[in-house]
């Protein structure tokens, strides 16, 4: 077996495909796996041993050995450093070479099993990792190898901060994932260049992002994929860019490309990464995980304009901070694993049901609709992707604020705290409060400015694609509609209403507290009713559990434009929350309670103009209506809640 890892590496560096290469890289991360003593695949894996520094996400020791498992990027980067290794000593004549490996992992794997094909009177390495652990299975793997002459030095440090009187002739670092997110590769690259010799090199060598224009996966069955138009290159990290970006100039991260006419097909932008370790031994998009591209879907970026760009350094993810993430990232990876892990269901049932509410304030005040944060939760394989999509659709940032705000929300519902209204004047009068008392729903006209609503509407438009000029658009197919909900939850547009201080104190008078959270809710579109288009619903339906007694909760929505009664108003029963519980107390056993023939009950529908909320009670049977007249019905779905 002492030989074993030698015979493997030289396979590995003569393999010429992914194919030929995983049989060989699969036994070799085997064999590292038992000589360090890892386990690879523990049971509810959770990377909870990841370090977050000032430049990015050190990933776990058992992520990075995990990265081996990635055939064409271990084939790729050994070959790539070994060949870079031969060539520096023939530069060199063969005189001793210097190499710092930065981020070995505990397998130390570019370079580690590399050292009994070499000569230590040749090659002296330095090893850094953040991470103790990694260095103490690299040692083992070491000791296994008898390589102990080649190693100068091995330090567990922060690569981004670590000092030295040395220079070295190869720096190696693979610290990154696709289109240079998250992992500290660039600043690392940009603070350790300073370290190497004047004729010395890094390696990799290029590592290039660029911006595309396509069609993703997006195409039917058995139609042709539109190509790719690209659009340039944003951002290339070598010795140069290293070297400027270590000394403060960024102009290197920055610029514009120029976006032409184009098919309207490429609606999606792309980002793709190209990896070249050294020379010819090069890794193109969809080779490996570090070069799968990244997708900006429905970007619909405007014909001959000037798109600007930037690449950034600095503390990733963008949510720390802020409490309770990483527990409802947990408690999404036990519901994954409940099939078939009985720990995981035992773990479940121990997590009281009314943390879900909890789960929601998070979601709602992160401006993260619930629907498509769910979604991200299920299907991101690392918490550090949903953190960076909760990013996204807070414009690339979540403000300090808005951390506070939340976990200050968090907190207020953990501790149970009950807060009563300040002393500032009520926005509903004596006989508004009356109105909803008897009727359980109100109309406040005008929370929304004739421009504010304006702008909400053109957004929908916008999204889907459609003009208010062509009533033929309205009914064309669109994957962002569900019945007449509008999957469209971030737009600055609909951020109006969500941070008005009006409407919040409207939903505190109503709750008689202050410290409801807002909800980050979709869109709804009602076009008329034609021959081949007919009202889908939602018609009349209550959204809360129909147990008696009913709690107190509200529900809204902001017209966006003028509704008329026939066009698609919105329904109630006016006055059911004060009958509701009797009304359940007298239901048979057995039967679904909202299959009920509406015509018998005294529905009624609410007119109102462009920028009025409708606030209804949740225990009023409620809905949509068929839409008579000749515009669509838009609205934003609101609420607030505690």
């Amino acid at each position: 077996m002492a030989n074993s890892i030698p015979s493997l590496v030289d396979q590995l560096l003569v393999c010429a495909t992914a194919g030929e290469a995983k049989p060989i890289v699969d036994e070799l991360v085997a064999r590292l796996c038992e000589i360090t003593g890892l386990d690879l695949h523990p049971a509810l894996f959770l990377d909870e041993h990841a370090t977050i520094t000032a430049q990015g996400k050190a990933v776990s020791p058992t992520t990075a050995a995990q990265c081996a498992e990635d055939v064409q990027r271990t084939r790729i980067f050994m070959q790539g450093v070994y060949a870079a290794i031969q060539q520096k000593l023939r530069q060199k004549n063969n005189q001793a070479i210097t190499v710092l490996y930065a981020g070995t992992g505990p397998f130390g794997l570019l370079l580690v099993p590399l050292l009994p094909l070499l000569d230590a009177a040749q090659v002296q390495v330095t090893l850094l990792d953040i991470h103790p652990e990694s260095l103490i299975k690299v040692q083992r793997v070491i000791d296994f190898l008898g390589v102990g002459n080649f190693i100068a030095r091995s330090e567990p440090a922060d690569a981004c901060a670590w000092e030295t009187d040395q220079r070295f002739d190869l720096i190696i670092s693979e610290t990154m994932r696709q289109g240079l997110i998250q992992e500290p590769q660039v600043s690392i690259f940009s603070y350790l260049q300073q370290f190497l010799k004047t004729d010395g090199w890094l390696v990799p060598e290029i590592i290039r992002l660029d911006l595309w224009l396509s069609s993703g996966n997006s195409t039917a069955p058995g139609e042709s994929k539109n190509p790719d138009l690209h659009l340039g290159s944003v951002f290339q990290l070598d010795k140069s860019t290293a070297t400027q970006l270590g000394k403060g100039n960024t102009a290197c991260a920055h610029g514009n490309l120029w976006v032409p006419d184009y098919d309207p097909a490429l609606k999606d932008l792309k980002l793709s990464t190209f990896i070249q370790v050294f020379g010819n031994y090069q890794l193109h998009e969809n080779q490996s995980q570090l070069t799968l591209p990244l997708y900006e879907r429905d970007a619909r970026i405007l014909p001959n304009s000037l798109l600007r760009f930037r690449y950034e350094s600095g503390t990733y993810p963008q949510c720390q901070g802020i409490y309770h993430i990483k527990r409802l990232w947990h408690k999404i990876q036990l519901r994954k694993q409940a099939n078939s892990s009985a720990k995981a269901q035992q773990q479940l049932a121990e997590i009281p049901a009314s943390e879900w509410l909890l789960d929601r304030i998070l979601l709602d005040q992160l401006s993260a609709g619930l629907e498509p944060a769910i979604q991200q939760l299920y299907s991101a394989h690392k918490l550090a992707d949903v953190e960076y999509w909760l990013a996204s659709v807070n414009d690339g940032e979540i403000t300090a604020a808005k951390i506070q705000r939340t976990n200050r929300a968090i907190i207020n519902f953990i501790e149970n705290k009950i807060t009563n209204l300040d002393e500032i004047a009520p926005p509903l009068d004596a006989q508004q409060l009356a109105h909803w008392d008897e009727h359980g729903y109100l109309i406040i006209p005008g929370v929304l400015s004739a421009s504010e609503s304006a702008a909400a509407r053109a957004a929908i438009w916008d999204f889907l694609q459609m003009r208010a000029e062509d009533p033929a658009s309205w009914y064309q197919s669109s994957a962002q509609m569900k019945k007449i909900m509008v999957q469209l939850f971030a737009h600055p547009a609909l951020e109006v209403a969500r941070t008005s201080e009006y409407i919040r104190r409207i939903f505190q008078q109503l709750w008689q507290r202050d410290d409801v959270v807002m909800t980050t809710d979709r869109v709804g579109f009602n076009p008329p009713e034609t021959g081949q288009w007919q009202f889908p619903g939602p018609s009349i339906h209550w959204d809360v559990e129909l147990v008696s007694p009913v709690p107190f909760g509200t529900q809204g929505l902001i017209y966006l434009t003028d509704v008329a009664e026939n066009q698609g108003a919105f329904c109630c029963v006016p006055g059911f929350h004060k009958k509701i519980d009797n009304w359940l107390e007298d239901q048979p056993q057995g039967i679904n309670l909202q299959e009920q023939d509406w015509t018998q009950w005294p529905v009624k529908p609410i007119a109102a103009r462009a920028g009025d909320l409708i606030i209804w009670h949740q225990a009023l049977p409620h809905g949509s209506s068929p839409n008579r007249a000749d515009f669509p019905r838009m609205v934003q779905y609101l609420n607030m809640y505690r």
